[in-house]
């Protein structure tokens, strides 16, 4: 009876050890299907930059230029842009737009734009050097007209409207540029629409009676850039100009260059066709844009365990300027030809923030 009993708690002790170990492996499973699962929503980098106070300016290019470099033109500067200072964010990197998107609110689709659709398409971000950036602010302020007026156009106008800029970039694993890709830029601001007719004194293309503005102008381009950033580069210790860890100089380069449309809303046709005695030639305008970013200042990337960190403080100036022009081609001299010329720019202190693991 003994033996039975001995042989018994021997199989029963073989079971419980069998059923102990396949416990603990299917724990173990769990958590792997757990990581699987988790991994795509909680991916490995990201960086956040922010400009706490940005200082905004605007105007008429055309009309700067010409009293710049001193040319004696009937076109002047009629408009006078006064913009608040605002924030301005920048989110980079599978971090923040697999997991964080919904939570911050950002928009990679705005405007049903082609680089938000490339990006849901490819499904993944940061994926053999790809990443997707978003920058968004607010331009806010008031635009004051000095110039003759005509009936309905308000000798002042506020506006406050959404600045987005939608990047997707790529990052060589070593050596040549920092980054290069393609954009989109999305912002509405008040402009000065230059009028122009054929003069058939003169017989060529002269400005027309008189100018206008209108207060909310919508502007859609699609750009190719390049640029170097030395932080991102010894932060993943990838690039030409990648630097060893610790302390050591932050500097960010970048040239933007595109094109797209915009268009002469109803009301401000109305008042160029008021103000001139002719039709309008086109409210159709291409929008050529250049544009311009840098940074200086201090950085440190290091690691800490697992994590790899990286910080920036510095100091931001960008601009960019807006050529329009019509698709129609000269205007003739039965009609009145109007157009922007548009410049942005904006500086202020810059924080960002790199993390990896």
């Amino acid at each position: 009876m003994s033996s039975h009993l001995v042989r018994f708690a021997g199989l029963a002790s073989s079971v419980l050890v069998f059923m102990f170990f396949q416990l603990i492996e299917g724990r173990a499973q769990t958590l792997r299907n757990l990581a699987n699962v988790v991994e795509p929503l909680i991916t490995t980098s990201g960086s956040f930059s922010i400009i706490p106070v940005d200082t905004w300016g605007a105007g008429d290019f055309d009309a700067f230029a010409d009293q710049l470099f001193g040319y004696n033109t009937p076109r002047v500067n009629q408009l006078a842009v006064s913009m608040d200072q605002t924030a301005t964010t920048f989110y980079a990197g599978d971090l923040f737009f697999r997991k964080l998107r919904l939570k911050v609110g950002l928009n990679v689709d705005v405007d049903n734009n082609f680089i938000g659709k490339l990006n849901s398409l490819m499904g993944y971000i940061n994926y053999s050097g790809f990443t997707l950036r978003v920058q968004s602010s607010e331009l806010r302020g008031t635009a004051i007209w000095s110039g003759p007026t005509v009936a309905g156009m308000p000798a002042q106008s506020s506006f406050d409207n959404s600045y987005i800029s939608v990047d997707l970039l790529y990052y060589p694993k070593s050596g040549g540029i920092g980054y290069f890709g393609i954009g989109y830029t999305s912002y509405q601001l008040p402009v000065q629409l230059d009028c122009l007719t054929y003069d058939t004194t003169r017989q060529e293309v002269w400005w027309a009676t008189q100018s206008v503005y209108q207060p909310d102008m919508s502007f859609h381009i699609y750009s190719v850039l390049f640029g170097v950033d030395t932080l991102h580069d010894a932060f993943m210790r990838t690039g030409s100009l990648g630097q060893r860890d610790g302390f050591g100089i932050w500097m960010t380069t970048q040239d933007r260059a595109g094109g797209g449309l915009s268009y002469i809303s109803s009301q401000a046709q109305q008042w160029v066709e008021t103000a001139n005695g002719k039709p309008l030639w086109s409210a159709t305008q291409i929008a050529m844009m250049v544009d311009y970013d840098l940074t200086l200042g201090l950085q440190w990337v290091g690691d800490a365990g697992p994590v790899r960190l990286g910080f920036g403080l510095g100091f931001n100036l960008g601009g960019q300027t807006v050529m329009c022009i019509t698709p129609k081609g000269p205007v003739d001299s039965s009609h009145v030809d109007a157009s922007p010329s548009v410049y942005l720019f904006h500086y202020g202190p810059i924080l960002t923030g790199s993390v990896s693991w």
